[in-house]
């Protein structure tokens, strides 16, 4: 997501309508702030921008007091001016000069064809998927022709400030497929015409057979390449300190990152689990509420990578999807999800071991990741700096990957493996159950 920022002379707020700061009047002063809405752009640093708050699509940033925004309002470049040159060089981002995060421009926006409803700065689509939200808009998400022939306009140095006479309300004028196969054939081209026309390439640059060692030695070093393109390093991060989504820089093994980089690797391990679903079995609701589950995970990191600062401790947490709370009823939608998959399954009345399936076996590590998630994340909820939502919702998602193991050893008819105190030649044969899925009363 892409913070939208607040400046002495450039805002956007996440309202029905962008709004525009006046400039103080000559002799006057103003201290810098800014807020973000859910967005497109990461932190400054690695260990908020890997997968969890870089496109968290509700990563945020605000710094009360304008902490992380000391410099004077004159001093601050304006947010369009600095997107315009972004635009000039063809670059998919740039970055904010206030914060370091990373912002991406209308380019790769329309390069993606629709709105991603994440309130981006420089949507040219009208916050179309943002709900509740809207703003003036160049064409329709969806619309590939147009978004194509407007990164033309771009990419050929034409203004980008100039939308469409009218904006089409029909269908797209390309399939998304179409559109991302173009895409493809076009950069393979760009790709294969950058290494053609590269020294390094050129058969006149590669040494001969004859040539002497000491020659080989002494040739010119490696191409370095370069990019416009988002990159996920910043060097920022070099020295051991990260930066908050308040624009705070703390130590990498500070409690907040402890519990964010939890977070994100429990993320990660849920990828791992949708990954090893055999695509050959129905699993039901399991694998969209795995995604699901992702996408709540970022908003969980998000979270917790912008504490509340000491002004507002105290005040309620608002799940406003930028970062400052987190929606009691998700914690809800759980519970729901166990109740549906715990029905349909035989009565649980022992101890299982965690294995099985691929899938399942993998559930059960997100379910201890998931544990100690939660206990990294009681000591900032103990500080009032964590909404207590965030915790309730990660303690019962330890219980949901319980659950869904051993759906997951349903659906594929595996073995449930139970638990016995005293060993015995014959274990495996007295404590397997099978789990039918054809036959849900099974035991």
């Amino acid at each position: 997501g892409e913070p939208i920022r607040r400046y002495p002379n450039h805002t956007l707020t996440p309202s029905k309508e962008p709004t525009v700061q006046m400039i103080p009047e000559k002799g006057e002063t103003e201290t810098p702030r800014h807020t973000s809405s859910a967005n497109d752009s990461g932190t400054a640093e690695e260990d908020t921008t890997s997968s969890m708050t870089a496109t968290s699509a509700s990563s945020t940033c605000s710094s009360a007091d304008g902490d992380c925004c000391a410099k004077n309002a004159t001093d601050v470049p304006d947010i369009e001016d600095l997107h315009v040159q972004a635009l000039q060089r063809g670059a998919s981002s740039y970055k904010d000069p206030q914060t370091g995060f990373t912002c991406f421009t209308e380019l790769l926006h329309l390069k993606r064809g629709t709105c991603c409803g994440n309130s981006c700065r420089h949507c040219p689509y009208g916050w179309e998927q943002v709900p509740g939200q809207s703003r003036p808009a160049k064409l329709r998400s969806g619309d590939y022709g147009t978004a194509q022939a407007m990164v033309q306009n771009i990419v050929n140095g034409r203004s980008h400030k100039n939308p469409p006479a009218t904006i089409d309300t029909t269908e797209p004028a390309e399939e998304p497929a179409a559109h991302l196969q173009a895409k493809r054939s076009t950069d393979a081209a760009q790709h294969k015409t950058e290494r053609s026309s590269s020294p390094s390439s050129s058969p006149s640059s590669s040494p001969s057979p004859s040539s002497s060692s000491s020659t080989t030695l002494s040739s010119a070093p490696a191409q370095k390449f370069t990019t416009e393109k988002n990159v996920p390093y910043t060097r920022g991060g070099d020295k051991g300190t990260s930066q908050l989504l308040t624009g705070e820089r703390r130590r990498k093994d500070d409690c907040n990152f402890e519990a964010l980089g939890c977070v994100d690797e429990l993320c990660s391990v849920v990828g791992v689990v949708h990954a090893h679903l055999d695509e050959n079995t129905d699993y039901g609701p399991l694998q969209d509420q795995l995604l699901d589950v992702m996408c709540r995970l970022f908003d969980v990191g998000s979270h917790v990578a912008k504490p509340r600062l000491a002004e507002n401790v105290g005040k309620a947490f608002v799940a406003n999807g930028v970062g400052d709370g987190i929606d009691e009823t998700l914690t809800e939608h759980l519970e729901d999800w166990i109740n549906g998959l715990t029905e349909a399954l035989p009565e649980l009345t022992s101890f299982i071991l965690p294995t099985g399936a691929k899938a399942a076996a993998h559930l059960h590590i997100a379910r201890t990741v998931c544990r100690r998630a939660e206990r990294r994340m009681v000591p900032l909820v103990d500080e009032r700096t964590c909404d207590p939502n965030a915790l309730k919702y990660i303690n019962r998602l330890s219980d949901y990957f319980f659950t869904a193991a051993r759906w997951a050893n349903y659906c594929e008819g595996r073995e449930e493996l139970q638990y016995q105190r005293q060993p015995h030649s014959t274990q495996r044969q007295r404590i397997a159950r099978t789990l039918r899925k054809t036959d849900p009363k099974s035991s």
